[in-house]
């Protein structure tokens, strides 16, 4: 997502903590979106190859080139 999308500045982006920028609205959507893409894509590899026991999978957002949101996935 774009600095202009968050409402941010790159400077006000480089001082924040990990909880802040977690609980922007936009980062929080953009979160949402990338969960459920995950989910899709975690179906379709369970349908062509089974259970994948050691399979990790993470949902990312990228916001600007300065900061990246993870979370891990089930």
């Amino acid at each position: 997502m774009s600095l202009k999308e968050a409402g941010l500045d790159g400077k006000t982006l480089e001082t924040m903590d990990r909880e802040a920028l977690r609980a922007l609205p936009a980062v929080q959507s953009k979160q949402r979106e990338a969960e459920a893409g995950l989910a899709r894509y975690r179906a379709k590899l369970k349908a062509k190859f089974g259970d994948l026991p050691r399979l990790h999978s993470f949902s990312v957002v990228a916001v600007g080139f300065e900061r990246l949101v993870f979370s891990p996935s089930e």
